[in-house]
């Protein structure tokens, strides 16, 4: 007798084999810092059991293998470069191969959280540090909760854009409401009553003129590729992830993210002010 999955496919088919996953970690072996290695090696193993450990001293190898195996956690430990800033800058590269979380063993925590902040603040929802010298045992507890959530590969942008989805197995055009934007996904609202189903591909087209963006290649568009993940049981709200995007595209992307984070940013300062008042009113009605 076969089994199918949801999708009409049996699970005893090759593809329904379970993927092997791996944990990249990088670092560099020295006198100095081999006890701390040693023991982060003894608590990946005893705690992420599905995980296969790859270890590389050599920052290339670390990005070759990010391209040719299915890591699924990356370790940066302080070792590996002695410099915060060369390895923030690495691992915006690793993000480039593939995005899934970063931990990075800090020396400066105070450096590591300014450098990221400025150069990978998109993916700060997947990503987490440790400081030196590191406590094992929030190591561990750190590891299981990577290790047992899917978590998400890059932060959301919260926004409220009206345009237009385009659903390519039957060419029809649709009016819908951008809700969220990341650089792997995004969020829409249906004003409509049709059904999509998982896994169907559409496209969309985000205005930039709102952004105050011009791109010689897009115009005042940027088109979007994307295949349908999630979907609310009313149908109303979507969720897709981006596919087949190009460096030029991610390139736009980013420019919109950076605005919208600056756009947050300024939220948050403006928000302080009015909690301060509340906080002196409260306090001189009390007093009186």
């Amino acid at each position: 007798m076969d089994i199918f999955d949801p999708a009409g496919k049996s699970i005893f088919e090759p593809s329904h084999k379970t993927k092997k996953k791996y944990l990249l970690f990088l670092y560099t072996l020295s006198n100095e810092h081999e006890e701390k290695i040693r023991a982060m090696e003894k608590a990946i193993q005893k705690t992420l059991k599905d995980y296969i450990l790859v270890r590389f001293e050599d920052p290339r190898e670390g990005l070759k293998a990010l391209i040719l195996k299915n890591i699924e956690i990356v370790i940066i430990d302080s070792s590996l470069f002695n410099n915060t800033s060369i390895s923030i800058d690495y691992a915006l590269e690793c993000k480039k191969r593939k995005k899934c979380p970063i931990l990075f063993v800090a020396k400066d925590p105070q450096k590591l959280i300014q450098e990221y902040r400025e150069k990978l603040f998109m993916y700060e929802e997947s990503d987490n540090y440790f400081s030196e010298p590191l406590d094992i045992d929030e190591f561990t507890k750190k590891l299981q909760q990577v290790g047992s959530s899917a978590g998400r590969s890059a932060k959301r942008f919260a926004i409220n854009i009206p345009l237009k989805l385009y659903r390519l197995n039957n060419n029809t055009q649709y009016s819908v409401t951008l809700t969220d934007l990341s650089l792997v996904g995004f969020g829409l609202i249906l004003n409509h009553e049709d059904i999509f189903s998982q896994h169907e591909q559409i496209q969309i087209k985000i205005p930039l003129s709102i952004f105050k963006i011009f791109h010689a290649q897009y115009g005042e568009f940027l088109p979007l590729s994307a295949k349908l993940r999630r979907l609310s049981i009313n149908g109303d709200n979507l969720g897709f992830s981006i596919e087949h995007i190009t460096p030029m595209q991610i390139e736009v992307l980013c420019e919109i993210l950076s605005v919208l984070n600056y756009k947050a940013k300024l939220s948050k300062f403006s928000e302080k002010p009015k909690e301060m008042a509340g906080i002196k009113k409260m306090t001189s009605s009390d007093l009186t």
